[in-house]
Protein backbone atom coordinates (compact mmCIF):
# COMPACT_ATOMS: atom_id res chain seq x y z
CA UNK A 1 0.00 0.00 0.00
CA UNK A 2 1.20 3.17 -1.06
CA UNK A 3 1.07 6.10 1.37
CA UNK A 4 -0.04 9.60 -0.23
CA UNK A 5 2.97 10.92 -1.28
CA UNK A 6 3.96 8.06 -2.97
CA UNK A 7 0.56 7.44 -4.85
CA UNK A 8 1.13 11.31 -6.05
CA UNK A 9 4.61 10.99 -7.33
CA UNK A 10 3.98 7.31 -9.02
CA UNK A 11 0.25 9.30 -10.27
CA UNK A 12 2.26 12.28 -11.46
CA UNK A 13 4.91 9.86 -13.10
CA UNK A 14 2.28 7.95 -15.34
CA UNK A 15 0.80 11.28 -16.57
CA UNK A 16 3.69 12.51 -17.29
CA UNK A 17 4.95 9.29 -19.87
CA UNK A 18 1.30 9.37 -21.08
CA UNK A 19 1.63 12.98 -22.01
CA UNK A 20 5.62 12.30 -23.35
CA UNK A 21 4.26 9.78 -25.40
CA UNK A 22 1.43 11.28 -26.55
CA UNK A 23 -1.39 8.64 -25.34
CA UNK A 24 -5.36 9.05 -24.69
CA UNK A 25 -5.48 9.38 -21.11
CA UNK A 26 -7.41 6.50 -20.76
CA UNK A 27 -7.74 4.32 -17.84
CA UNK A 28 -5.72 1.29 -19.45
CA UNK A 29 -2.81 3.38 -20.28
CA UNK A 30 -2.77 5.27 -17.03
CA UNK A 31 -2.94 1.80 -14.82
CA UNK A 32 0.04 0.84 -17.31
CA UNK A 33 2.54 3.63 -16.65
CA UNK A 34 1.81 3.60 -13.19
CA UNK A 35 2.69 0.11 -12.94
CA UNK A 36 5.35 0.89 -14.57
CA UNK A 37 6.66 3.90 -12.39
CA UNK A 38 6.13 1.42 -9.34
CA UNK A 39 8.50 -1.12 -11.00
CA UNK A 40 6.57 -4.41 -9.80
CA UNK A 41 6.02 -5.70 -12.51
CA UNK A 42 9.26 -6.65 -14.05
CA UNK A 43 8.83 -8.24 -17.37
CA UNK A 44 6.72 -5.00 -18.45
CA UNK A 45 9.29 -2.83 -17.24
CA UNK A 46 11.98 -4.76 -19.21
CA UNK A 47 9.68 -4.91 -22.42
CA UNK A 48 9.17 -1.18 -22.01
CA UNK A 49 12.48 0.01 -21.07
CA UNK A 50 13.81 -1.97 -24.62
CA UNK A 51 11.33 0.45 -27.03
CA UNK A 52 12.42 2.78 -25.39
CA UNK A 53 16.03 1.82 -25.65
CA UNK A 54 15.31 0.88 -29.16
CA UNK A 55 14.20 4.50 -29.55
CA UNK A 56 10.72 2.98 -30.80
CA UNK A 57 7.50 4.79 -31.26
CA UNK A 58 5.25 4.34 -28.35
CA UNK A 59 1.59 3.62 -30.14
CA UNK A 60 -1.62 3.31 -28.21
CA UNK A 61 -1.72 -0.34 -30.36
CA UNK A 62 1.68 -1.49 -28.66
CA UNK A 63 -0.14 0.05 -25.00
CA UNK A 64 -3.07 -2.07 -25.65
CA UNK A 65 -0.69 -5.04 -26.30
CA UNK A 66 1.64 -4.60 -23.57
CA UNK A 67 -1.84 -3.87 -20.91
CA UNK A 68 -3.06 -7.52 -22.25
CA UNK A 69 0.38 -9.20 -21.63
CA UNK A 70 1.13 -7.62 -18.67
CA UNK A 71 -1.49 -6.39 -16.51
CA UNK A 72 -5.52 -7.52 -17.65
CA UNK A 73 -7.17 -10.26 -16.23
CA UNK A 74 -8.11 -13.64 -17.91
CA UNK A 75 -11.62 -11.96 -17.77
CA UNK A 76 -10.50 -8.87 -18.83
CA UNK A 77 -9.26 -11.10 -22.07
CA UNK A 78 -12.35 -13.27 -22.32
CA UNK A 79 -14.26 -10.13 -22.44
CA UNK A 80 -12.49 -8.79 -25.45
CA UNK A 81 -12.37 -12.28 -27.22
CA UNK A 82 -16.55 -11.97 -26.45
CA UNK A 83 -16.55 -8.69 -28.37
CA UNK A 84 -15.01 -10.14 -31.23
CA UNK A 85 -16.81 -13.40 -31.78
CA UNK A 86 -20.42 -11.09 -31.17
CA UNK A 87 -19.06 -8.63 -33.92
CA UNK A 88 -18.43 -11.29 -35.88
CA UNK A 89 -21.28 -13.16 -35.53
CA UNK A 90 -23.54 -10.14 -35.55
CA UNK A 91 -21.21 -9.04 -39.38
CA UNK A 92 -22.61 -12.54 -40.65
CA UNK A 93 -26.38 -12.01 -39.67
CA UNK A 94 -26.06 -8.50 -41.47
CA UNK A 95 -24.48 -9.72 -44.50
CA UNK A 96 -27.09 -12.37 -44.99
CA UNK A 97 -30.01 -10.23 -44.26
CA UNK A 98 -28.58 -7.87 -46.72
CA UNK A 99 -28.74 -10.50 -49.54
CA UNK A 100 -32.31 -11.33 -48.39
CA UNK A 101 -33.15 -8.22 -49.23
CA UNK A 102 -31.48 -8.06 -52.34
CA UNK A 103 -33.33 -11.61 -52.88
CA UNK A 104 -36.56 -10.57 -51.75
CA UNK A 105 -36.05 -7.11 -54.01
CA UNK A 106 -35.38 -8.95 -57.18
CA UNK A 107 -38.22 -10.99 -56.75
CA UNK A 108 -40.58 -8.30 -56.20
CA UNK A 109 -39.29 -6.56 -59.00
CA UNK A 110 -39.62 -9.94 -61.38
CA UNK A 111 -43.57 -10.18 -60.70
CA UNK A 112 -44.20 -6.46 -60.84
CA UNK A 113 -42.66 -7.52 -64.34
CA UNK A 114 -45.12 -10.29 -64.84
CA UNK A 115 -48.23 -8.73 -63.62
CA UNK A 116 -47.58 -5.77 -66.39
CA UNK A 117 -46.93 -8.72 -69.28
CA UNK A 118 -50.27 -10.25 -68.28
CA UNK A 119 -52.20 -7.20 -68.35
CA UNK A 120 -51.40 -6.32 -72.09
CA UNK A 121 -53.59 -9.33 -73.41
CA UNK A 122 -50.68 -12.53 -73.17
CA UNK A 123 -50.46 -15.33 -75.48
CA UNK A 124 -50.86 -18.83 -74.68
CA UNK A 125 -46.64 -19.09 -74.86
CA UNK A 126 -46.22 -15.85 -73.52
CA UNK A 127 -48.40 -17.01 -70.26
CA UNK A 128 -46.01 -20.22 -70.00
CA UNK A 129 -43.03 -18.14 -70.24
CA UNK A 130 -44.43 -16.06 -67.23
CA UNK A 131 -45.19 -19.08 -65.67
CA UNK A 132 -41.68 -20.13 -66.27
CA UNK A 133 -40.21 -17.27 -65.00
CA UNK A 134 -42.19 -17.25 -61.87
CA UNK A 135 -41.04 -20.75 -60.91
CA UNK A 136 -38.22 -19.88 -61.35
CA UNK A 137 -37.40 -16.96 -59.42
CA UNK A 138 -39.67 -18.65 -56.56
CA UNK A 139 -36.80 -21.50 -56.26
CA UNK A 140 -33.91 -19.27 -56.42
CA UNK A 141 -35.73 -17.42 -53.27
CA UNK A 142 -36.12 -20.47 -51.88
CA UNK A 143 -32.91 -21.73 -52.39
CA UNK A 144 -31.40 -18.29 -51.17
CA UNK A 145 -33.86 -18.66 -47.83
CA UNK A 146 -32.92 -21.88 -47.20
CA UNK A 147 -29.09 -20.96 -47.61
CA UNK A 148 -29.76 -17.76 -44.70
CA UNK A 149 -32.22 -19.86 -42.50
CA UNK A 150 -29.04 -23.04 -42.26
CA UNK A 151 -26.80 -19.79 -41.67
CA UNK A 152 -29.29 -18.79 -38.89
CA UNK A 153 -29.46 -21.66 -37.15
CA UNK A 154 -26.48 -22.46 -37.22
CA UNK A 155 -25.74 -19.07 -35.25
CA UNK A 156 -27.85 -20.21 -32.97
CA UNK A 157 -25.50 -22.08 -31.12
CA UNK A 158 -23.18 -19.45 -31.08
CA UNK A 159 -25.56 -16.91 -29.53
CA UNK A 160 -26.46 -19.47 -26.54
CA UNK A 161 -22.69 -19.82 -26.18
CA UNK A 162 -21.61 -16.06 -26.39
CA UNK A 163 -25.36 -15.39 -24.03
CA UNK A 164 -23.23 -18.47 -21.73
CA UNK A 165 -20.13 -16.51 -22.31
CA UNK A 166 -21.49 -13.32 -20.94
CA UNK A 167 -23.47 -14.00 -18.08
CA UNK A 168 -20.03 -15.64 -16.71
CA UNK A 169 -17.96 -12.40 -17.40
CA UNK A 170 -20.79 -10.66 -15.79
CA UNK A 171 -20.69 -12.26 -12.13
CA UNK A 172 -16.56 -13.16 -12.62
CA UNK A 173 -16.31 -9.49 -13.79
CA UNK A 174 -16.88 -8.54 -9.89
CA UNK A 175 -14.83 -11.42 -8.28
CA UNK A 176 -11.25 -10.69 -7.45
CA UNK A 177 -9.28 -14.04 -9.90
CA UNK A 178 -6.59 -14.20 -7.07
CA UNK A 179 -8.57 -14.80 -3.77
CA UNK A 180 -12.30 -15.10 -5.11
CA UNK A 181 -13.95 -12.55 -3.17
CA UNK A 182 -15.60 -9.41 -4.51
CA UNK A 183 -12.80 -6.80 -6.20
CA UNK A 184 -12.72 -3.29 -6.20
CA UNK A 185 -16.13 -2.84 -8.60
CA UNK A 186 -17.72 -5.59 -6.56
CA UNK A 187 -17.11 -3.94 -3.49
CA UNK A 188 -18.95 -0.88 -5.02
CA UNK A 189 -21.78 -2.37 -5.81
CA UNK A 190 -22.24 -3.97 -2.31
CA UNK A 191 -21.96 -1.10 -0.19
CA UNK A 192 -23.94 1.30 -1.86
CA UNK A 193 -26.67 -1.58 -1.74
CA UNK A 194 -25.82 -1.94 2.02
CA UNK A 195 -26.01 1.61 2.46
CA UNK A 196 -29.29 1.93 0.58
CA UNK A 197 -30.95 -0.45 2.81
CA UNK A 198 -29.50 0.57 6.09
CA UNK A 199 -31.01 4.33 5.30
CA UNK A 200 -34.11 2.79 4.00
CA UNK A 201 -34.98 0.36 7.47
CA UNK A 202 -33.43 2.99 9.51
CA UNK A 203 -30.46 0.21 10.65
CA UNK A 204 -26.86 0.12 11.21
CA UNK A 205 -24.26 -0.53 8.53
CA UNK A 206 -20.53 -1.20 9.56
CA UNK A 207 -17.45 -0.75 7.39
CA UNK A 208 -14.27 -2.74 8.14
CA UNK A 209 -11.10 -1.66 6.59
CA UNK A 210 -8.01 -4.26 6.90
CA UNK A 211 -4.45 -3.57 5.28
CA UNK A 212 -1.63 -6.17 5.43
CA UNK A 213 1.15 -5.28 7.79
CA UNK A 214 4.68 -5.09 6.12
CA UNK A 215 3.15 -6.85 3.17
CA UNK A 216 6.01 -5.18 0.71
CA UNK A 217 8.70 -7.01 2.95
CA UNK A 218 7.23 -9.95 2.01
CA UNK A 219 6.97 -9.73 -1.54
CA UNK A 220 11.03 -8.56 -1.26
CA UNK A 221 12.26 -10.93 0.72
CA UNK A 222 10.40 -14.17 -0.62
CA UNK A 223 8.56 -13.59 -4.07
CA UNK A 224 5.37 -12.52 -5.19
CA UNK A 225 4.02 -15.68 -5.72
CA UNK A 226 4.47 -16.14 -1.94
CA UNK A 227 2.73 -12.90 -1.22
CA UNK A 228 0.12 -14.00 -3.34
CA UNK A 229 -0.39 -17.10 -1.24
CA UNK A 230 -0.21 -14.67 1.97
CA UNK A 231 -3.59 -12.62 0.13
CA UNK A 232 -5.09 -15.83 -0.57
CA UNK A 233 -4.55 -16.74 3.28
CA UNK A 234 -5.96 -13.96 4.65
CA UNK A 235 -8.97 -13.60 2.27
CA UNK A 236 -9.78 -17.16 3.00
CA UNK A 237 -9.11 -16.59 6.70
CA UNK A 238 -11.15 -13.07 6.72
CA UNK A 239 -13.57 -14.92 5.04
CA UNK A 240 -14.48 -17.35 7.40
CA UNK A 241 -14.26 -14.99 11.06
CA UNK A 242 -17.72 -13.27 9.78
CA UNK A 243 -21.07 -13.99 8.95
CA UNK A 244 -23.19 -14.94 5.52
CA UNK A 245 -24.58 -11.82 5.42
CA UNK A 246 -21.37 -9.83 6.07
CA UNK A 247 -19.34 -8.96 2.38
CA UNK A 248 -15.91 -9.20 1.63
CA UNK A 249 -13.93 -7.45 -1.14
CA UNK A 250 -9.91 -7.05 -1.64
CA UNK A 251 -10.64 -3.34 -2.35
CA UNK A 252 -6.67 -3.36 -3.75
CA UNK A 253 -2.97 -4.32 -3.39
CA UNK A 254 -3.13 -6.07 0.32
CA UNK A 255 -5.88 -4.19 1.49
CA UNK A 256 -9.44 -5.49 2.02
CA UNK A 257 -12.93 -4.28 3.35
CA UNK A 258 -16.12 -5.82 4.89
CA UNK A 259 -19.06 -4.29 4.86
CA UNK A 260 -21.47 -5.69 8.15
CA UNK A 261 -25.14 -5.25 7.52
CA UNK A 262 -27.14 -4.41 10.36
CA UNK A 263 -24.02 -4.13 12.79
CA UNK A 264 -23.49 -1.90 15.11
CA UNK A 265 -19.96 -0.21 16.22
CA UNK A 266 -19.72 -2.63 18.96
CA UNK A 267 -20.29 -5.66 16.86
CA UNK A 268 -18.13 -4.50 14.36
CA UNK A 269 -14.71 -4.18 16.44
CA UNK A 270 -16.02 -7.40 18.07
CA UNK A 271 -15.54 -8.62 14.82
CA UNK A 272 -12.70 -6.57 13.70
CA UNK A 273 -10.24 -7.72 16.68
CA UNK A 274 -11.67 -11.23 15.92
CA UNK A 275 -10.39 -11.31 12.40
CA UNK A 276 -6.81 -9.33 13.61
CA UNK A 277 -6.75 -12.43 15.94
CA UNK A 278 -7.18 -15.08 13.55
CA UNK A 279 -4.96 -13.67 11.04
CA UNK A 280 -1.88 -13.65 13.61
CA UNK A 281 -2.58 -16.98 15.38
CA UNK A 282 -0.60 -19.19 12.58
CA UNK A 283 3.00 -19.18 12.11
CA UNK A 284 3.63 -18.99 8.32
CA UNK A 285 6.53 -20.53 6.10
CA UNK A 286 7.10 -20.54 2.39
CA UNK A 287 6.00 -24.21 2.12
CA UNK A 288 7.73 -26.82 0.50
CA UNK A 289 11.91 -24.85 1.39
CA UNK A 290 9.96 -24.45 5.01
CA UNK A 291 11.67 -20.87 5.18
CA UNK A 292 9.74 -18.90 8.41
CA UNK A 293 7.65 -16.01 7.51
CA UNK A 294 6.26 -15.48 10.62
CA UNK A 295 3.16 -13.96 12.08
CA UNK A 296 0.76 -11.57 9.37
CA UNK A 297 -0.49 -9.25 11.14
CA UNK A 298 -3.03 -6.28 10.01
CA UNK A 299 -4.08 -2.79 10.86
CA UNK A 300 -8.00 -2.32 11.26
CA UNK A 301 -10.33 0.69 10.99
CA UNK A 302 -13.59 0.32 11.92
CA UNK A 303 -16.65 2.69 11.60
CA UNK A 304 -20.95 2.90 11.37
CA UNK A 305 -22.12 4.79 8.39
CA UNK A 306 -22.95 8.55 9.61
CA UNK A 307 -26.68 9.81 8.04
CA UNK A 308 -26.19 11.52 5.03
CA UNK A 309 -22.61 10.09 4.36
CA UNK A 310 -21.54 9.19 0.83
CA UNK A 311 -20.06 5.97 0.15
CA UNK A 312 -16.62 7.83 -0.93
CA UNK A 313 -16.91 9.64 2.41
CA UNK A 314 -17.86 6.76 4.13
CA UNK A 315 -14.90 4.76 2.94
CA UNK A 316 -12.35 7.41 3.16
CA UNK A 317 -13.03 7.67 6.99
CA UNK A 318 -12.48 4.54 8.03
CA UNK A 319 -9.52 4.23 5.49
CA UNK A 320 -8.07 6.86 7.63
CA UNK A 321 -8.68 4.98 11.18
CA UNK A 322 -7.13 2.04 9.43
CA UNK A 323 -4.04 4.20 8.95
CA UNK A 324 -3.82 5.68 12.44
CA UNK A 325 -3.59 2.17 13.41
CA UNK A 326 -0.62 1.88 11.10
CA UNK A 327 1.18 5.11 12.59
CA UNK A 328 0.53 4.14 15.96
CA UNK A 329 2.59 0.92 15.70
CA UNK A 330 0.30 -1.53 13.71
CA UNK A 331 -1.52 -4.96 14.51
CA UNK A 332 -4.36 -2.53 15.99
CA UNK A 333 -7.97 -2.15 15.28
CA UNK A 334 -9.17 1.75 15.90
CA UNK A 335 -12.35 3.24 15.20
CA UNK A 336 -15.37 5.48 15.92
CA UNK A 337 -19.17 4.76 16.31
Amino acid sequence: MHNKIQAKLLKNSALENIDNHKLLATPDNYRLWFEYATGTIANLNQDIDNLICQQQTITEALCKKLFLQHIATEDQRSVDDTSIAISRMLTVMVDNLKVWDQSSTQMCDTLAQCMDRLEHNPDIKEVKAIVSRITEEAKRVRDTSTSIASTLHDLTDEVSSLREDVNRLGSEASTDALTQVLNRRGFDVAINEAMQQAQSDNISCALIVLDLDDFKLVNDNFGHQVGDKILKFAASTFSKSIRGNDIIARYGGEEFAIVLPNTSFEGAQKVAENLRQAVSARQLTTGSSGKIIGRLTVSIGVSCLRTDETADAFFDRVDKYMYQAKNQGKDRVIGEP
